[in-house]
């Protein structure tokens, strides 16, 4: 059986980043829930188990649990740090922290660093909403073996795709604080037209050259786990003279031809040197703003089952350091937003 475009973009982003891993390929990502009572780390590890069934890139993960004296003292600035300080074995599957706050009992935090090559943002997100809600009814909500079969994911030699871990850090990896900080918003909802001409006003602000679009390949697939992401560029020239709408349209049409690149890619070596040739390319384009937008995630609330157990309110995430330390050169940016229950919520690189 040929492999699936699922199976393609999973493959390239494996080979994409540096090998062995480090710590600077990391996703940081928090969500926040309302709930009736905390849940226990028992609870976690019951939930997280059934993410490891017929799962080819994960087989476990380090799970802890921190308390805080309140949210103020868990910001976003902190979460490249805990990384460092609560996950001696960052090498070894994934960390996973059961966050609560002495101020607040009736809120709960899902903590993840997961490794970019192995798991996109949109997933990190999907990951934590599916173990809430296998938490709260006590039944697989990971679903892998169906989610396997929909999406025809072909895993017999992905072992061959990891990335190498190493028990150790190097010097250079211990980045604690970004070289950005985010400024969050909460605003009203907006259509891609208003929200890309949003993205263009701060585009031409910052006197950038490429508008970098990070697009997930795989917006069909409900597969909870893999990097389905691909980076087009719409250069400066285009987003000067187009609308919000214009642009949509011109990274769709290169998202077109990305895919028939893709598809093309069959054996590890093809895939390797694809994959090889992605950081590089990015860096050849200076002046990048990036753009990631995860569009309207409120079906994953969980509101349809026993909201008082456990209610998304909020979610907060940047990209690690080896994609994002770029957003705060000159003429540079990152626009991160996901839409939740009529409020978009957003996150805009500042350079310190």
């Amino acid at each position: 059986m040929p492999l699936s475009m699922v199976d393609k973009m999973i493959r390239l982003n494996l080979m994409t980043f540096p090998r062995p891993l480090s710590v600077a390929q990391f996703i940081p990502a928090l969500s926040t829930y309302s709930v009736e009572q905390p849940f226990s780390l028992e609870d976690f590890r019951d939930a997280v188990s059934y993410f490891f069934d017929e799962n080819p890139l994960f087989s476990k993960c380090h799970l802890i649990e921190r308390q805080f004296d309140s949210p103020e003292d868990f910001p976003i600035s902190s979460f490249q740090g805990i990384v460092l300080d609560e996950y001696a074995n960052y090498y070894d599957g994934f960390l996973l922290m059961s966050v609560t706050y002495k101020s607040d009992p009736s809120i709960q935090g899902i903590f993840t660093a997961f490794p970019m090559s192995m798991q996109d943002g949109y997933r990190c997100f999907r990951f934590q909403q599916a173990l809430m809600s296998t938490m709260k009814t006590g039944e697989d909500q990971f679903r892998n073996a169906e989610m396997v079969a929909e999406s025809e994911l072909q895993a017999a030699d992905l072992v061959q795709y990891l990335p190498v871990r190493k028990p150790s850090f190097d010097e250079g990896e211990t980045v604690r604080d970004m070289p950005w900080t985010l400024r969050e918003t909460i605003e009203p909802t907006l259509k891609i037209g208003p929200h890309l001409d949003m993205v263009k006003e701060e585009f031409l602000k910052r006197d950038c050259g490429n508008l970098l679009v990070m697009k997930n390949a795989s917006y069909g697939s409900n597969l909870l786990y893999g990097n389905h992401l691909m980076y087009l560029f719409v250069p400066g020239e285009v987003v000067a003279r187009s609308s919000g709408i214009q642009i949509r349209d011109y990274y769709n049409a290169l998202a077109l031809e990305t895919e028939k690149s893709v598809a093309q890619l069959e054996t590890p070596e093809e895939f390797a040197k694809a994959g090889s040739a992605v950081l590089p390319g990015i860096g050849a384009h200076p002046r990048r703003f990036g753009v990631n937008n995860y569009g309207d995630v409120s079906r994953y609330d969980g509101s349809d089952f026993r909201p008082e157990k456990g209610a998304l309110v909020r979610y907060q995430w940047h990209m690690p350091y080896v994609v994002s330390r770029g957003a705060a050169a000159e003429g540079s940016g990152m626009h991160m937003t996901y839409t939740l229950n009529g409020k978009a919520f957003g996150f805009l690189t500042e350079s310190r």
